[in-house]
């Protein structure tokens, strides 16, 4: 009886997986150079980051902004990119950000600037999340 269960309750969230795939594209951190702060987590898929550039403020043990360099362009109408700092499996406090998408070359660029400045020791996680309204 609780192997049906389990197997019930996996294929109701392989069905809600696939119900809401708007951005269901496998993701990967190929080729992010592993000296950077913070460790990389993706929780949405559909846009791959090839690159993290964390940009410290005046005070070096500050973080200001954070580069991610993404797949595709995430600028069109409905998408919007929202950056989260983690430490575990907690928020870091004054880590609201703005996102903001550019062109350079051809690298599509998300640029998340924080609202304050957060101590590079006050994260180990670093999250991009893409949505499509």
């Amino acid at each position: 009886m609780r192997l049906s269960r389990v197997l019930i309750a996996g294929a109701a969230v392989a069905a809600a997986g696939i119900a809401t795939s708007a951005f269901t594209a496998s993701n990967d951190f190929t080729g992010v150079d592993n000296n950077v702060a913070g460790y990389g987590e993706l929780v949405a898929t559909g846009v791959s980051v090839t690159n993290i550039a964390y940009v410290p403020a005046p005070d070096a043990s500050l973080l200001r902004r954070v580069v991610f360099t993404v797949s595709e362009d995430v600028s069109s109408p409905g998408k919007t990119a929202r950056m989260s700092l983690w430490n575990n499996t907690t928020a870091t406090p004054g880590s609201a950000n703005t996102c903001a998408y550019s062109l350079s070359g051809s690298d599509h660029l998300v640029t998340c600037t924080l609202t304050a400045d957060v101590a590079f020791t006050a994260f180990n996680k670093t999250g991009l999340t893409v949505t499509s309204n």
